[in-house]
């Protein structure tokens, strides 16, 4: 995760404020909930996951604006348990983000490490128990990419 990344969040937040709407930020994760997040999962994180849950800690925005509108914390270890028992999601997945559809989740697959140790996002429905497709190369560009779309939706003129 850059500091465009960063910057691009806190315009998409000042927007939304300005909009009276809602950008949710939960607040930086401490390195001690970080590791035992890891630890809960078995699952250790890549460093743009790591830097957004130490710099954000999670985020979520109206959901009608985006195709992720939840930036999932350290709480992904409660949804990621959870759907392993509910839905059969295999282990070597991390529910990182929710899609507009409440039965579509975005996960770290951590079943293919880049040489930079970052995973790329997949898109997994929970409707068929089944990884649908690769969406993002890593969660930075996830972020990055979602906030980028949302900055640039709500700079239009509304009609």
């Amino acid at each position: 995760m850059t500091s465009n990344t960063i910057e691009l969040v806190e315009r998409v937040r000042r927007h939304l404020r300005d909009h009276e709407s809602v950008c949710e930020i939960a607040g930086p994760a401490p390195e001690a909930a970080i590791n035992a997040a890891e630890a809960a999962l078995g699952v250790p994180f890549p460093p743009s996951y790591r830097t957004f849950l130490r710099t954000f800690g999670g985020i979520a925005i109206p959901k009608h604006l985006g195709i992720v509108h939840d930036f999932v914390g350290v709480e992904s270890v409660t949804r990621t348990l959870e759907a392993r028992a509910q839905k059969k999601l295999r282990d070597h997945l991390v529910v990182v983000g929710l899609g507009a559809d409440h039965q579509e989740w975005f996960c770290l697959d951590a079943s293919r490490p880049t040489a930079s140790g970052e995973y790329p996002v997949v898109l997994f429905d929970a409707r068929d128990n089944a990884v649908d497709q690769q969406f993002y190369d890593d969660f930075g560009q996830m972020l990055s990419q979602v906030m980028d779309f949302v900055a640039e939706s709500l700079e239009q003129p509304l009609d």
